[in-house]
């Protein structure tokens, strides 16, 4: 497939690029900030809303060169097989004399703020 081609197939485009991006390790923020691409049109891209050809191209060209991929290769790409994922489920019935640590505190907070940034930008 030819690049001028990919503009058609944005929505297509959009679905590879979110699977590559996701398989590398990148959250959309690491990425944006790597690329030198605002999140907004990052986001424009990857939900194939972006409706300028021009920004496409430019951004489309950063994006293939930051992951050294050509056309075809993205356009063959295929995800990743998702991984297993062991659940953990805690309950709130601990003993009445139970209490966490101090460490375990701290930790339990800066989970919940990283839950609240997740629920901002997902």
């Amino acid at each position: 497939m030819k690049f001028d081609e990919l503009f058609e197939q944005r929505s297509l485009v959009a679905s590879k690029l979110k699977d590559c991006i996701r398989d590398k390790g990148y959250t959309k923020v690491s990425f944006s900030t790597k690329s030198d691409i605002s999140r907004p049109t990052l986001d424009k891209l990857l939900n194939g809303r972006i409706d300028n050809k021009r920004s496409f191209d430019r951004h489309l060209q950063k994006i293939l060169k930051l992951l050294n991929m050509s056309v075809d290769d993205l356009m063959l790409y295929h995800s990743a097989p998702a991984k297993a994922v062991m659940a953990t489920v805690f309950s709130q019935n601990a003993p009445m004399e139970h209490e966490m640590s101090e460490n375990a505190k701290k930790q339990y907070s800066l989970l919940l703020d990283v839950i609240d940034l997740c629920a901002i930008y997902y």
